[in-house]
């Protein structure tokens, strides 16, 4: 199975920056269970050469920041309230961020994925704290 979200953040903020501060405020965070930051780094062009590194969040923003003025796809993989569950996001500006579903993804029935939970903490958060998404969409595929 394969698990994606689509969001609109553009009403919110222009900058990617702005809306992984968002993700962090709501739990989803920048390191993984072993302190370091999952992204794809500058000049990657498409390769998805996944880089797996101990930075300082300012460092991560100051790349992703050239990504952007270079007009490259950002990368960064986000995990839940310190646990293992992750998410790997992918744009290149706020109007089409893709969710990737696939660290350690929540199932039901072992196969399918708990759609609910991903609603809940992620969509739901985020209106919560009044950041309007102009659209949101979510699908699943069979392999």
């Amino acid at each position: 199975m394969e698990a994606l979200m689509t969001l609109d953040c553009s009403n919110y903020s222009e900058s990617i920056v702005d809306v992984l501060k968002i993700f962090q405020q709501i739990g989803w965070y920048i390191y993984n269970p072993q302190g370091k930051v999952e992204y794809l780094p500058i000049g990657d062009d498409d390769e998805y050469d996944w880089q797996c590194k101990e930075i300082a969040e300012i460092e991560l923003y100051d790349i992703i920041s050239e990504k952007i003025a270079k007009k490259e796809q950002i990368g960064i993989n986000l995990f839940y309230s310190n646990g293992t569950e992750g998410i790997s996001l992918m744009a290149y500006n706020t109007s089409q961020i893709m969710l990737s579903i696939t660290i350690n993804r929540k199932t039901v029935k072992g196969k399918y994925t708990n759609m609910a939970w991903y609603l809940e903490n992620i969509i739901y958060k985020f209106l919560n704290i009044d950041v309007r998404l102009l659209s949101y969409k979510i699908e699943e595929y069979e392999d």
